[in-house]
């Protein structure tokens, strides 16, 4: 048996590490949660024997190398990396600190990976790893896609719930459904990882109905259980995967849900069935209110109709709607921002978010800003929190553009405010104005999932730092 620990520092469930360790505990291996940000403390949990695993996004890649070289100057644990990151940039593994890295898809490749270490056999030629061994590195391709969703375990929440009673107290609880997203957004790194998985596989994959239902049946029998939270890129894709789902729901869990959409693959008698199964809210990106920017730009190709009339069918059915805004686009004016603004009154949004163009690197995005000359700064300094600090994007007045964004919410909600918030944004950014955004992002972002404000409220307490660190 070998023993794994997934280290994070944010005070919330990763889906992807519970789907990891569903499948290692079936097949006998001891898997924990440690959730901790200061590196010292973490290495007191840890023992030789133990797989030190981390789920890493880019901007959070930082603190996670700082805890791996506290471990390996500690107990010495076996250390590896998966998640978006190394995904997109396996030369991570060159880190002094790391063993190894898992790329794409990790179910299998962990359990390799933990089984060789049981049998004390070679772990260099697992498909999806790269590690290193004695000084010489070993890059393994790609396995193919996991093409029946089924096949994989449920996720094991009690990696969290057993040791953390304040997540399994949580009645917002997260689920899965679906895996890939078929669009090619150029600030987003699917359409990189559907050119890395090509000729593996279909790459957007459905759960059957009957499995997820049987998953949400089983956490709510378990645990508190108030709102089921679809997690998915493309939840309303597959109309008549969808429909059967949600006829299934609706007889079975009879529980408030929320899900994500995009607004081109919205008609009415989804819409009829999402309110007769309990929908309360679904999310949708805006991104910009400028077509040109959103479809040329940012690769959305959506029109600002098929936003409008969509928005329309949620309104008449009573489904609130939450959007996705954009902020500091390149080439983005002020005028530009507020037709932002604009659409999200237009479609009466009920809970707007907006956060600023983050230009990951490796995204198509991030290439072209480079190229014509947009960044301030490398995509390499991006921070686990940089969406709402600040922009790394050359914009004729910036300033203004910042102080868009910390009223975006206030305009969009209270748009008799414009005039006055119109004067405002003329001023230097400041402190006052991002505790206002700060406020507001706060009580929009926790009813737009159906959240507690006291579980908000502790979960901040928890884990400030994770939110302003790199």
């Amino acid at each position: 048996m070998s023993k794994i620990a997934f280290i994070q520092r944010n005070w919330y469930e990763y889906p992807g590490v519970e789907s990891l360790s569903g499948i290692l505990k079936k097949n006998g291996h001891s898997v924990r949660a440690i959730i901790e940000e200061q590196p010292h403390k973490i290495v007191k949990h840890l023992s030789r024997d133990d797989i030190a695993a981390f789920s890493v996004m880019t901007g959070t890649h930082h603190w996670a190398l700082k805890v791996a070289s506290a471990i390996k100057n500690g107990p010495g644990s076996l250390t590896i990396f998966g998640g978006p990151h190394p995904t997109f940039f396996p030369e991570i593994i060159n880190e002094k600190p790391l063993d190894a890295i898992c790329r794409g898809e990790g179910e299998y490749a962990m359990l390799e990976l933990a089984d060789a270490l049981d049998n004390k056999s070679d772990f260099t030629a697992i498909n999806n790893l790269w590690a290193k061994k004695d000084a010489k590195l070993y890059k393994n391709p790609l396995r193919p896609l996991v093409e029946n969703l089924d096949s994989i375990p449920f996720p094991d929440r009690t990696l969290y719930y057993d040791a953390y009673p304040f997540l399994r107290n949580n009645g917002h609880k997260i689920f899965m459904a679906t895996r890939g997203c078929p669009f090619d957004c150029t600030f987003c790194f699917n359409e990189k990882l559907k050119k890395m998985y090509a000729g593996l596989g279909p790459y957007v994959r459905f759960r059957s109905p009957r499995g997820v239902i049987d998953e949400i049946r089983s956490v709510k029998q378990k645990y508190p259980l108030k709102t089921v939270f679809f997690n998915d890129d493309m939840f309303i894709l597959n109309h008549k995967w969808l429909h059967e789902l949600l006829s299934l729901y609706d007889k079975e869990i009879k529980l408030p849900f929320y899900a994500s959409a995009r607004a081109d693959t919205i008609d009415e008698g989804t819409v009829r069935s999402l309110k007769e199964a309990g929908c309360k809210c679904v999310f949708f990106a805006i991104e910009s209110g400028n077509e040109l920017l959103r479809n040329k730009t940012l690769g959305k190709n959506i029109s600002n109709q098929q936003i409008i009339d969509s928005a329309a069918l949620l309104k008449k059915y009573g489904i609130k709607i939450s959007t996705y805004n954009i902020l500091g686009i390149p080439t983005e004016t002020i005028e530009n921002a507020f037709e932002t603004v604009e659409i999200n009154i237009k479609i009466k949004a009920d809970y707007p978010r907006c956060s600023f163009l983050t230009p990951y690197p490796g995204t198509r995005i991030a290439e072209l800003a480079q190229e014509a000359g947009y960044l301030e700064t490398s995509p390499d300094s991006i921070g686990s929190f940089s969406q709402q600090n600040s922009s790394i994007i050359k914009l004729k007045n910036k300033n203004e553009i910042i102080n868009i964004h910390s009223f975006f919410q206030t305009m969009a909600l209270f748009p008799w405010l414009r005039p006055v918030i119109k004067i405002l944004i003329k001023l230097p950014p400041n402190i006052l104005f991002k505790m206002w955004w700060a406020f507001v992002y706060l009580v929009v972002f926790t009813k737009s999932e159906g959240r507690s404000f006291k579980g908000m409220i502790s979960f901040l307490a928890r884990s400030p730092a994770s939110f302003v660190k790199k």
